[in-house]
């Protein structure tokens, strides 16, 4: 990562922004694996608002053979930039294209701190937890579980040790 002189201003603002923008909603899916992803548009709706409520604005640009490089801006003149390269699955222009538009999500939350999460309104939070299986004497990767320590096992480790 590379920054200017000073990121005084852009953290401040960076803490603005993210106290701001909450979680982004998951909103494509991937029919390949099953599952949900924030896709490009979506991040972008998400954040060009709050970002420049507090005077933060970004540029991507491809950089050399599969590469992007990324810099986030404030009003200040001071910035934090980064790149990175990712191969294509295919060598053709839909699979740099893939994979050049994958990097800027990838690039974007990671460098905004964004968090992505599938909105189930607190449903998973709020049910009840399945119960464990507690004569099951391995795990699907064929290891023993881990030993679950009762609150005497931890006291009696904390004050004497760890002895096995």
């Amino acid at each position: 990562m590379q920054t200017s002189e000073s990121i005084k201003e852009i953290a401040a603002a960076m803490c603005e922004f993210q106290a701001k923008i909450g979680v982004i909603k998951k909103d494509a899916v991937n029919p390949f694996f099953k599952s949900k992803y924030a896709d490009l548009s979506s991040i972008l709706d998400a954040i060009q608002e709050p970002l420049a409520a507090v005077g933060l604005s970004f540029v991507q640009f491809p950089s050399g053979s599969y590469g992007l490089e990324t810099m986030l801006m404030h009003k200040s003149g001071e910035w934090i930039r980064e790149s990175y390269t990712m191969e294509p699955t295919k060598r053709d222009p839909q699979g740099a294209g893939s994979v050049l538009s994958y990097m800027r999500r990838y690039a974007l939350t990671a460098i905004l701190g964004l968090q992505t999460d599938e909105d189930d309104d607190g449903n998973a939070a709020s049910s009840p937890t399945p119960p464990q299986n507690q004569t099951q004497t391995k795990t699907d990767t064929g290891r023993k579980p881990a030993h679950k320590f009762t609150q005497a096992e931890t006291q009696r480790m904390a004050t004497e040790g760890f002895k096995t």
